[in-house]
């Protein structure tokens, strides 16, 4: 018997789900014992959620059972190996799970984790093609002409022929190059490593290794950062990268916010050397009250939330972790393995 606990909110429906998997599996999941939703698809919680004495001491006894953790769970992060000794494998809700399974200690240990990565790209692409549309289209100006009642003529933007390049061509990077490529757009994207056979040659017309980035920033348009926050990563889009962006470029950044210098960043965005940008993430989050970016006119400010899509969240999730168990049980390759030393 495999013993399966569920560290995150679920529906009762896609509880039952999991259940049905196969009668090898003891899924354990009891909803007053994890933080509850904030919206349909939320699994983080409010932040100042706790278990009761009595909730903790019964959420410590089913963690101690776990072979199978569905999601980091809520107050046992820093110390999971300690009090889920049984545990061999976590799958993770969050696209980014690197972070969090290094602050769990599992890059030394042979527990095997799984991201949910796929699941948000869609939507995050959305919001970057949002983000270049309405400013290629001009929007806040045509929203500010009819308040005021102004008949204003001339000419517009397109994003035809423009050249977008995607920083990191991973799932999300892959996504919005295919919503780009319709458009009419030249895409070009960064990896830390490209090869002959790579299948990001499939989504862009031309590929840069990361130490070829400004050279490739050089060319954009429009940039679209997806990273995720790693210790190779951190300030990778720095003061010298962003100086190498073509004038008047355009940026959006839907990774992690530790990838770009915050403070480089809004210089170029008052400066004008960049256009105008889409943030849906930030080096702290909740962003401050004191921010700058809160002030910028020409700043898309999102609350790492553009992803959330609750009709798709849940389902998309259930049918991810239903088919890796079903993998694990029958001893085969998991799908989106976290690469520990790489932390994605």
């Amino acid at each position: 018997m495999t013993t399966v606990v569920i560290a995150s909110f679920f529906e009762e429906e896609f509880v039952r789900r999991i259940r049905e998997v196969d009668g090898r599996l003891r899924v354990l999941y009891r909803e007053d014992l994890v933080p509850p939703p904030m919206w349909p698809g939320d699994h983080a919680g409010p932040e100042d959620w706790s278990r009761t004495p009595e909730g903790e001491e019964a959420f410590l006894a089913m963690l101690s059972e776990a072979e199978v953790l569905y999601d980091f769970p809520r107050g046992h992060v820093r110390d999971l190996v300690e009090v889920a000794p049984k545990l061999r494998w976590v799958q993770g809700s969050m696209a980014g799970a690197g972070e969090v399974a290094e602050k769990a200690g599992l890059q030394e240990t042979d527990v095997v984790v799984t991201t949910a990565s796929g699941i948000y790209s869609g939507p995050l692409a959305e919001f970057v093609l949002m983000a270049m549309l309405q400013h290629a289209k001009n929007l806040d100006r045509l929203r500010r002409d009819k308040a005021e009642k102004v008949w204003r003529r001339g000419a517009t933007g397109t994003l035809e022929r423009k050249t977008l390049c995607i920083v990191g061509v991973g799932s999300i990077g892959r996504a919005i190059a295919e919503r780009a490529r319709p458009f009419g757009m030249r895409i070009i994207g960064v990896k830390r490593t490209v090869r002959e056979d790579d299948p990001a040659w499939g989504y862009a017309d031309e590929l840069y290794e990361t130490d070829q980035l400004r050279a490739a920033l050089g060319e954009a348009d429009f940039v679209a950062v997806t990273l995720p926050g790693t210790p190779e990563t951190r300030h990778l889009l720095d003061a010298e990268a962003i100086a190498s962006m073509k004038p008047g470029a355009y940026f959006a950044n839907v990774g992690r916010g530790a990838v770009v210098d915050e403070a480089a960043l809004v210089e170029a965005l008052r400066s004008g050397h960049l256009s105008g940008a889409a943030l849906d993430v930030f080096e702290v989050e909740p962003l401050p009250e004191e921010s700058p970016l809160w002030e910028l006119e020409n700043v898309i400010v999102s609350a790492h939330t553009t992803d959330v899509v609750p009709e798709l969240i849940n389902p998309a999730q259930t049918d991810l972790f239903c088919e890796n168990l079903r993998r694990y049980l029958a001893g085969e390759e998991l799908i989106n393995v976290l690469d520990k030393r790489l932390l994605y």
